[in-house]
């Protein structure tokens, strides 16, 4: 059975009224408490680490270390965790009074996330590393590591919340109380056995409420960037880094819907649906692009009336609890992170891809992005949408 998440004075909200699991299909020990806390050195993974303390769990500090030089030629990427990130996490660690781990995965996450987000944007698409991170990465190789030093749970601080379910045995991601932080929509990708390993307890909390937290128990910690950003491009410098990474692009033209050549562009992967900037165009009305055509290094041009479509398909599909519920069912659907979700028709064609139909049209689709299916504020899984 649940356990009632302990109350404490400091941290706990009102609204909390349960939090800790057993584990799935009561495969873990209820007396045993110990457990790793993945430390970025920032106020959301400190917090993290704060809140489990004082629930009494055993918690150790674990910190990846992305990238060494040999990985830094070039200024070609910027280290996730530089050497002032560590040392935030070590102090938090020292503050806590924990051990604390730093991993090394910056082989793996070359092979694993770098190398495949490359290929994607030479693919003419627009993928979103921080969900293969997740499911590769984080709870992956970093949740392997936590469990072969004896930790029963990996905790970290993404705001959303994974909950046994009330009517079966499966675990459940649902959004964060803080809508405007959830971050349920980088979750999708996971499976139960991953799921029934993780904590996140800021799931309960605003961030406010966290900030607040931090600058009252532990005001020397820094405000670090936002998870959803791409952690290994410098000052968002796609150009930059893809240009260094990839020497085959070239310049190439830019057409109308008629298909009349109307500018140049400087290399399709520069480039994703729906973007206006940077195509050097004089026109009576904004442009932006519509489609990417890497065999042919074409990209389509259009006003943004024609950017808007009701229906695609997604590969790669994926269901929190392993399967969905229906062939055909309908959902809210978000075709990016930050984008609102739209309600629509889901209708699986096989065990890899799914159909969505919009009730009303969305604007850039964007293939290699991330269409994520909820109900209510449950997460029900998702899949890359194609091109």
């Amino acid at each position: 059975k649940s356990s009632k998440y302990r109350r404490s004075k400091k941290l706990m909200p009102e609204t909390v009224s349960k939090y800790r699991n057993t584990g799935y299909k009561n495969t873990h020990k209820t007396n045993d408490k110990k457990i790793a806390v993945a430390l970025s050195g920032g106020i959301d993974s400190w917090a993290a680490a704060k809140i489990m303390l004082e629930d009494g769990w055993d918690v150790s500090g674990i910190t990846m270390k992305f990238f060494t030089g040999s990985f830094n030629q070039e200024d070609v990427y910027k280290p996730l965790y530089l050497p002032k990130d560590i040392e935030a996490a070590k102090k938090i660690s020292e503050q806590l009074n924990i051990p604390h781990i730093i991993v090394d995965v910056t082989e793996e996450f070359e092979k694993m996330i770098i190398e495949p987000f490359c290929l994607d944007y030479l693919k003419g698409e627009t993928p979103n590393p921080c969900i293969e991170c997740n499911k590769y990465i984080k709870f992956g190789l970093l949740l392997k590591k936590a469990k072969a030093l004896g930790a029963e749970f990996l905790v970290t601080g993404h705001y959303c919340k994974i909950v046994k379910s009330s009517d079966s045995d499966f675990f459940e991601v649902k959004k964060a109380s803080d809508r405007t932080k959830d971050q349920s929509y980088f979750f999708w990708k996971l499976n139960q056995e991953q799921l029934a390993y993780i904590k996140t307890p800021l799931g309960y909390f605003s961030k406010s409420k966290i900030k607040d937290m931090a600058k009252k128990l532990f005001p020397l910690i820094p405000e670090k960037r936002e998870s959803q950003e791409i952690c290994f491009i410098s000052n968002n410098n796609y150009y930059d880094f893809l240009s260094k990474r990839s020497k085959n692009i070239k310049e190439g033209k830019i057409l109308n819907t008629r298909g009349k050549i109307i500018g140049k562009h400087k290399g399709y992967p520069f480039y994703t649906i729906g973007q206006r900037k940077g195509l050097g165009i004089s026109y009576k009305k904004p442009l932006y692009v519509k489609e990417i055509i890497p065999d042919k290094n074409i990209i389509i041009a259009c006003e943004d009336k024609y950017l808007y479509q009701k229906k695609f398909t997604v590969n790669d599909i994926n269901f929190i609890s392993g399967y969905p519920r229906d062939k055909n069912f309908r959902a809210m659907v978000k075709i990016r992170y930050k984008s609102k979700e739209s309600s629509a028709q889901i209708n699986i064609l096989d065990k890899n891809t799914a159909e969505v139909i919009f009730d009303e049209p969305q604007r850039a689709v964007t293939p290699g992005q991330s269409a994520v299916f909820y109900r209510n504020d449950t997460l029900l899984g998702g899949g890359i949408i194609m091109k």
